[in-house]
């Protein structure tokens, strides 16, 4: 029987060495957690049928603690006389409750006339009204414009927004649902204060954003959130946006630190939809979405403006001219102009992408059980061709009250994902877009369909485009996930309750990549020649490609939660837990390049010369205690404690277990006795206060153990086996660590008039994780030691206005972050980029301040050694005015971190209709690009229109430069200056919904319990001085070329799309 605890002979061994990718096992969980979860999840399935109505007559009112004589049936409408399902509807005082079905009709039992019922429904005021002798209600709910009621997901359980005293915001999935776009993880952007989501790219498939919580929290080990989805370790960008009920945001200490060594920076937890009480409801969702790119350089595609610069950028750089003028004359008025053209390759290859996106929810239950089953289905191309990404995704989701004390229930989560891309993607493909001249079209002129590398020798040009979008050059990634658990609830006595839950979360690939040469020829045929000459082969064949990986989490955890009233004032609840997990993948991978023919896409159709073949393994375990303690009194003196003990394998034994501990505190001044009699407007005044400590365990796979590679050395006339030691090693490292202090406040007023929350916080992370430099002599890399902090402090603001006047409400809100990085220690600094009391990653380099005029100019100006600088170049500042410019004069520049980052948006709704406009931007970053676009030329990449304001002796610009040709032409590059620092700020319109419910009489006759069809506009307007394809692409990350960033980037898409919800 495989053991729960540590091997412990392997605890004791942190000397060890181990062969590189080293796998340590350190925890193991039991090979019965599988069965334990069929244990839970088959029954239920296999009963769901009985339990949701074979026993609903029988046992329906089993622990109903009252007698019943009147039989009240009653419907339950909204404000504008719409049925609504799903409300709860109590006996005041006891047990006794039920829900509205699909029509708002409900039937319960009370002792008789004059009974109380209560009314509950999620945004709506509570209500409670007496039972008439008739026994017959109409129930008319108000909207409640407040949100303190509302109930939040937090850390192994819920907690009232009202009672909270950590900083935890919320998402509804009915907010993330308004905009179309197909990754959920995306949707989060601008929705949360202090959560960045950070989009690199809109490549099909490929779109999963960076989440970073409240700045940069670690230059050692990942700064990356831990996302939760129904309590398990998952991925967001693997649900259908359709299948989420709630989005929490854990952003400090104390509403984190229940997850411990894995919080420090942040936690996201994702709630799926599960069932309510009521009849079985069906929903159809499908949208239909054009997909275009937001925004594109605007190259020159006049083939005669472009080989005129061409030549002039030649002659700048010393070279002699590339096109004759009867060269150039003959694209003035071509004859021909196929043969003569001028191309815009932007226009020919980007181009509006469809997507189809299709969602079918079947959910119901009773009083005992309710259910939910979805399917969802996607389809979307690219703006570039070949892009295409399909999923699919199953949710099941299932929970019985089997009796009184015990509750049991299974969450299946299902996805497959298939992405075909070409033999590049994201910039790569761009890059090879951007570099096409006007002057040649992507085919021969003759319609052969053989592909053109260039018009004329000596142009410079990339591969052609088609070479990786040929048919025979592709890459497939299937891949699939299952998140699954089980759990069974035992209430043991009144108000504690025991819960065992058991789950995997699985995740596999299987990748194939099939690569051929493609052959490129000369666009212009040459007089008297037979046939278009030949250029090459578009770049060596990759052959075939296939790899395979998986890796799975299985995951088991015991809580025992108590809560309880002492006395009339004094609530309390008690949590105490234990978890333990592992996680464990595999990888190999074959390839082969020399095929018998092209076509041939198996691995075995290939010869074995030249074959590779590699794979690895790793694993890792995880053992956690953990317990928390909330106290409140009267609802008014909140106070609240974690504690988290983790073990972790990856560190070393006697650093291997850590404690974070949290504590709490808020004031409810709105309970107070003077402010209820003087200020009754004032639903909800509250401070609170944090702190605590968090750790990081993404410190990368056993940092402290020796690593030897195998080897091979010569021995007299032989090759011997050896192994050869590759780094040092410091054996006492431990966790990364982050202390957080957070203050708030949250005030509510007049039920939703006005609304505000106010976080400040500092978090400072030590003991960061770095590598140590050594001399290379040395022969072995440096050892990973506990040696820097890094400090991140700012505020957050979140502003809500909700309104109704008669049949009209309407709501507006803003979101504000901003946060000063800060690195406060750091062993081996670089000067003016990682220096202590600057950002961590700060931008070094030299001012650029102008144009050079004249020779005049020059003569007057510092000397600018690094080259001899002639009119029309760059004209760089002397920091230190000592006449000359050299590295002396590089400053640090701010604009590694925005200085905040902002949301704004409004609604209204009136009869049925529904409008939304949500904005989006960040304000003060900035982006140093390079590469394909921002410099003219390269490999023949056509300027940007902004060059035809290029200095010359009759245009003396001081903005753009004399027209050059790249590849480190020294009057622009040999300072890398601020010429080259975007600033990437940006406003955008991110999203804009209209929709339309149809009223209730229209519906009834279709059999319809309502139906609702919008449109939907995404990234509709952009405000920004990037010159770029798209600021929000490279905002602190993207492609980069030597630290900087790749101007040629995949665009983000704007989105039109419309759709219908229907139900029945």
């Amino acid at each position: 029987m495989r053991s729960l605890f540590f091997n412990q002979k392997l605890t004791g061994a942190s000397p060890h060495c181990c062969i590189q990718s080293c796998g340590c096992r350190f925890i193991r969980i039991p090979g019965g957690l599988v069965a334990l979860f069929v244990f839970f999840a088959l029954p239920t399935l296999l009963l769901l049928p009985v339990l949701t109505h074979g026993g609903e007559t029988r046992n329906k009112y089993e622990w109903q603690q009252v007698q019943t004589n009147l039989s009240v049936k009653g419907k339950v409408m909204d404000e504008n006389g719409s049925a609504l399902e799903g409300v709860t509807v109590q006996l005041k005082g006891q047990t006794a409750s039920t829900r509205t079905d699909g029509s708002g009709n409900f039937q319960i039992n009370v002792p008789g006339a004059g009974s109380v019922l209560v009314f509950t429904y999620v945004g709506t005021q509570a209500a409670e009204h007496k039972v008439p002798a008739s026994g017959e209600m109409i129930v008319t709910l108000i909207q409640d414009q407040s949100t303190l009621s509302d109930v939040v997901v937090v850390g192994y359980g819920t907690q009232k927004k009202i009672n909270l005293t950590g900083s935890v915001a919320t998402v509804g999935g009915s907010t993330l649902v308004q905009r179309p776009a197909t990754n959920a993880a995306n949707l989060l952007q601008g929705r949360v204060t202090g959560l960045e989501v950070i989009q690199p790219t809109a490549s099909p498939g490929r779109d999963d954003p960076q989440f970073q919580i409240r700045g940069l929290g670690s230059f050692g080990a990942s700064s990356s959130p831990l996302v939760l989805v129904d309590g398990l370790i998952g991925s967001i960008t693997n649900l259908n946006p359709n299948d989420i009920e709630s989005v929490s945001v854990l952003k400090d200490a104390s509403s984190a630190a229940i997850y411990g060594s894995r919080a420090a920076n942040g936690v996201i937890l994702v709630t799926t939809k599960g069932g309510k009480q009521g009849a079985p409801l069906l929903e159809y969702r499908v949208d239909i979405g054009s997909h275009t790119a937001t925004r594109l350089p605007d190259f020159i595609y006049n083939s005669v403006e472009y080989m005129t610069m061409y030549n002039a950028a030649k002659e700048r750089v010393g070279l002699a001219p590339l096109y004759t003028q009867e060269q150039i004359d003959a694209y003035k008025n071509p004859s021909d102009p196929v043969r003569y053209p001028n191309f815009n390759w932007t226009d020919h290859y980007f181009n509006p992408a469809t997507v189809i996106n299709h969602n079918l929810r079947f959910s119901g239950g009773n009083e005992r059980t309710n259910y939910s089953i979805s399917l969802g289905y996607l389809d979307q191309d690219g703006v570039l061709p070949v892009f295409n990404y399909k999923r699919y995704n199953a949710i099941i989701n299932i929970n019985s009250q089997v009796n009184k004390r015990v509750k049991v229930g299974t969450i299946i989560n299902m996805v497959k994902k298939q992405i075909v891309e070409p033999r590049n993607v994201n910039s790569d493909v761009v890059l090879l877009v951007y570099q096409g001249a006007p002057n040649f079209m992507p085919f021969l002129p003759d319609g052969s369909g053989r592909i053109a590398r260039y018009a004329y020798a000596g142009e410079g040009h990339n591969r052609n485009p088609e070479t990786d979008l040929y048919p025979g050059n592709y890459q497939h990634s299937d891949l699939h996930g299952v998140n699954a658990q089980g759990y069974i609830d035992v209430q043991l006595l009144k108000g504690l309750v025991w819960q065992v839950k058991g789950g995997f979360n699985y995740n596999g690939e299987t990748y194939k990549s099939h690569q051929q040469a493609v052959n490129q020829y000369a666009y212009l045929k040459p007089d008297g020649a037979a046939d278009y000459p030949y250029i090459d082969d578009g770049g060596k064949s990759g052959g075939v490609t296939d790899r395979y990986s998986q890796n799975v989490l299985p995951s088991v955890f015991s809580t025992l939660n108590y809560e309880t009233v002492i006395g009339k004032y004094h609530n309390l609840k008690v949590l105490a837990g234990y978890e333990q997990q592992s996680y464990k993948t595999q990888f190999l991978q074959g390839g082969r390049l020399t095929f018998p023919t092209p076509s041939l896409a198996e691995i075995n159709a290939g010869s074995p010369t030249g074959q590779s073949l590699s794979g690895t393994s790793t694993e890792w375990s995880l053992r956690s205690y953990f317990g928390r303690v909330n106290y409140d009194f009267a609802g008014k003196y909140l106070l609240e404690g974690n504690l988290r003990y983790d073990g972790s394998s990856r560190i070393a034994s006697n650093n291997r277990w850590g404690i974070f501990p949290s504590v709490s505190a808020g004031w409810r001044i709105s309970r107070e006795t003077f402010i209820q009699e003087n200020l009754k407007w004032l639903d909800d005044l509250k401070i609170r206060a944090s702190w605590g400590t968090l750790g990081n365990q993404e410190i990368g796979l056993y940092p402290y153990q020796d690593i030897l590679n195998l080897s091979e050395y010569p021995y007299g006339s032989t090759l011997q086996a050896a192994t050869v030691l590759t780094r040092l090693t410091d054996k006492n490292i431990k966790w990364e660590s982050t202390k957080v202090i957070n203050v708030g406040m949250d005030l509510e007023v007049s039920r939703g008039l006005f609304g505000m929350t106010l976080d400040w916080f500092r978090k400072n992370t030590f003991d960061i994780l770095t590598t140590q430099p050594v001399p290379g002599s040395l022969g072995l890399s440096g050892p990973v030691t506990n040696d820097g902090k890094l400090q991140n402090t700012g505020w957050e603001a979140q502003l809500r206005h909700n309104n109704r006047i008669g049949d009209f409400s309407y709501g507006a809100y803003v979101l504000f972050s901003t946060y000063k990085n800060e690195l406060l220690k750091i062993r081996v600094p670089t000067k003016g980029v990682n220096e202590v009391g600057l950002p961590y990653g700060s931008y070094y380099m030299y001012e650029w301040v102008g144009i050079f005029q004249s020779q005049e100019d020059i003569d007057k100006s510092p000397k600018q050694p690094f080259f001899a600088p002639r009119p029309g170049d760059l004209k760089i500042k002397d920091q230190n005015g000592d006449g000359i410019v050299n590295a002396d004069d590089r400053k640090t520049i701010k604009g590694k971190f925005p200085d905040f980052t902002y949301s704004f948006g409004i609604n209204a709704s009136w009869k049925g209709f529904a409008l939304s406009a949500f904005f989006q931007g960040t304000q003060g970053n900035k982006m140093p690009l390079n590469g394909w676009g921002i410099d003219p030329f390269i490999q023949g990449t056509p300027p940007t229109t902004k060059f035809r304001d290029a200095w010359s002796p009759t245009n003396p610009s001081n903005t753009v430069p004399a027209i050059y040709e790249s590849w480190g032409y020294a009057g622009v590059s040999a300072y890398p200056s601020t010429y080259y620092l975007q600033d990437a700020s940006y406003l955008r319109l991110k999203n804009v919904n209209l929709s339309y419910t149809l009223p209730k009489r229209i519906t009834d006759k279709i059999w319809s319990k309502g139906l609702t069809v919008y449109v939907s506009g995404d990234n509709l307007l952009t405000f920004t001085k990037f010159e770029g394809a798209d600021p929000e692409t490279l905002s602190r990350t993207g492609s980069t070329v030597s630290g900087w960033g790749r101007y040629a980037q995949f665009p983000q898409v704007r989105i039109i799309n419309f759709g219908v919800d229907v139900k029945f």
